[in-house]
């Protein structure tokens, strides 16, 4: 984080798959547990050191789930419950892992390719795009679809506004970007209609439920609009950030890494050819007093119930915290604190660091 210029070319890599890797994913509950999908058709899952300068280039352990019969294009991690994972890939099908026992929950067979892969808050529906033009909206664990409806966008994003009640899609159509919201007790026809801008890009997105804010931007775009959208379902441009050359992508951190004294109501990393550059969002205000409408309890990074209460059906809302310094962090909703439990690859990974150490000691007493 601290080092700026290039990467060079001795900078360690994690290579688990026999060719190029489409998405991957860190575990929400253990940092050190990356998910990957890659054009091998394989969905690789990989426990790291701790400590990031600890990487040499080869994971603690990994293990590759086979299910895909061809490329992975996107990988998931369940929100609330600890070792779910979803895929999806241009079979098309969307597979359901349980990655701890490594095994295949459930899939689902998709009418194109997916151009998306998004959990809601709760953890109990995925929604999927796809190259028909087309969203779904799917409970993982039931064989069929809840919702099934064309949008009519290319290369559309879906995103989950459940604490407003909406569900949102945004994409290309008619030569320019739109994004629509859907209520979902009427998904017919879209509650609102915005045209976003007239760039020919990949459409990029990211919705914080925290402050209700939508940040829309386009693959080779210069500039991220962001937008509050209300109740009755209505966007409210309120501004957006401008840069002097395209960007090839942008990523969120979580709410938890944003500094709360400067108001930094978010984190960003932009993408570009050559660089990737922080940028932070902030409301200017005259006191560094904790602003409480500003950072709502937030998303703590702690599963909400364990994966076989999942599987059997049973839902629940995500942990929350406080981001109040004075709370220290003070857990909130969805009942208690849940502590994670190590997964089998953390238990393989480390007995065989303690054989190791006892093979070391071993070697020492019959030394003297």
């Amino acid at each position: 984080m601290g080092k700026v210029g290039r990467v060079g070319m001795n900078a360690k890599t994690l290579n688990v798959h026999t060719s190029k890797t489409s998405d991957f994913a860190f575990n929400r509950f253990s940092p050190n547990l990356v998910a990957t999908g890659a054009e091998d058709c394989t969905v690789g899952i990989s426990l790291l050191p701790e400590k990031p300068e600890d990487f040499n280039g080869t994971p603690i352990s990994t293990c590759n789930l086979e299910g895909h019969q061809k490329k992975v294009d996107f990988v998931n991690w369940h929100p609330c419950a600890d070792q779910i994972l979803a895929s999806a890939g241009h079979d098309p099908m969307c597979i359901t892992w349980d990655t701890d026992e490594q095994k295949m929950i459930n899939q689902f067979e998709l009418s194109g390719n997916p151009t998306c892969l998004e959990w809601n808050t709760r953890g109990d529906l995925l929604c999927l795009a796809t190259s028909d033009k087309k969203s779904i909206i799917q409970d993982p664990r039931t064989p069929k679809a809840a919702f099934n409806f064309k949008t009519g966008f290319q290369n559309a994003r879906n995103i989950f506004h459940d604490n407003l009640g909406y569900f949102g899609v945004g994409g290309s159509k008619m030569g320019c970007h739109e994004y629509h919201i859907y209520d979902l007790k009427k998904a017919s026809e879209p509650v609102t209609e915005f045209e976003v801008d007239d760039s020919a890009g990949m459409l990029l997105t990211h919705y914080d439920p925290d402050t209700k804010m939508l940040y829309i931007g386009s693959k080779g775009g210069s500039q991220v609009k962001y937008f509050e959208l209300g109740r009755n379902g209505k966007m409210h441009k309120l501004s957006l950030y401008s840069m002097k050359k395209g960007i090839k992508g942008f990523f969120f951190l979580p709410k938890r890494m944003c500094s709360i004294s400067s108001c930094n109501i978010a984190k960003s990393f932009m993408l570009f050819t050559d660089a990737i550059q922080p940028v932070d969002f902030i409301v200017p205000r005259k006191s560094t007093l904790f602003q409480g409408e500003l950072f709502p309890d937030a998303y703590a990074g702690v599963p909400s119930l364990s994966k076989e209460a999942w599987l059997g059906g049973e839902n629940k809302d995500p942990v929350l915290k406080s981001l109040d310094p004075k709370k220290a962090g003070q857990v909130v909703g969805a009942g208690v604190k849940v502590v994670p439990t190590k997964s089998k690859a953390e238990l393989i990974a480390e007995n065989a660091a303690l054989k190791k150490r006892i093979k070391e000691l071993e070697e020492q007493l019959a030394a003297k």
